[in-house]
């Protein structure tokens, strides 16, 4: 029998040196507030909501060993050779911070010239040196060390979320294909 977690990928792309020299980058950018793909002002979000940049540099830098992740899944599970991607975004947790339990159907970030709806969510972090932050998957713990990057399915099996940061700053990437 098939269970959900044997369509979920867990791989470390990232040295602890990559991972700080990220980090070091993206702390010179402007942050601001995280915002839900539809501009409603989340009343269910009972957590405080974490900070979001991007940054081009960070990007491309990671550009290559995301899609040989992404090129591993495919071939795996035999799925098409053909993926776009959004573009990344980068989360910082501060402590009290998280994000609620949600499910990746997201239309916003694939307006303009680039369409479609994700089938798949990446998620990678770049340091472990925090607590609480836990990512959950189904309501299981994954536990993420630094560098590591998770792949699943963007669809309404695979309910994930962010516990709150009880201590630290946790820094983390998205993006999702289709």
């Amino acid at each position: 029998m098939t269970n959900l977690f044997d369509y979920v990928m867990v791989n470390n792309l990232f040295t602890p040196e990559q991972c700080q020299e990220y980090m070091s980058i993206l702390d010179k950018c402007h942050w601001g507030p995280h915002r839900w793909y539809d501009n409603v002002d989340s009343t269910f979000n009972e957590l405080k909501d974490f900070e979001v940049t991007y940054d081009k540099q960070v990007q491309t830098s990671m550009k290559v060993p995301i899609l040989n992740f992404a090129g591993s899944y495919s071939k795996k599970y035999n799925t098409s050779k053909t993926i776009s991607f959004s573009g990344m975004r980068f989360n910082k947790y501060c402590t009290g911070e998280g994000i609620v339990k949600h499910v990746d159907h997201i239309h916003s970030i694939f307006d303009g010239e680039k369409k479609g709806i994700p089938v798949m969510s990446y998620v990678g972090v770049f340091n472990d040196n925090y607590e609480g932050g836990e990512f959950m998957l189904c309501d299981e713990e994954i536990k993420l060390k630094q560098g590591d990057a998770i792949q699943f399915p963007s669809v309404f099996l695979y309910p994930h979320e962010v516990k709150p940061v009880t201590k630290g700053t946790r820094y983390s990437w998205v993006l999702w294909s289709w």
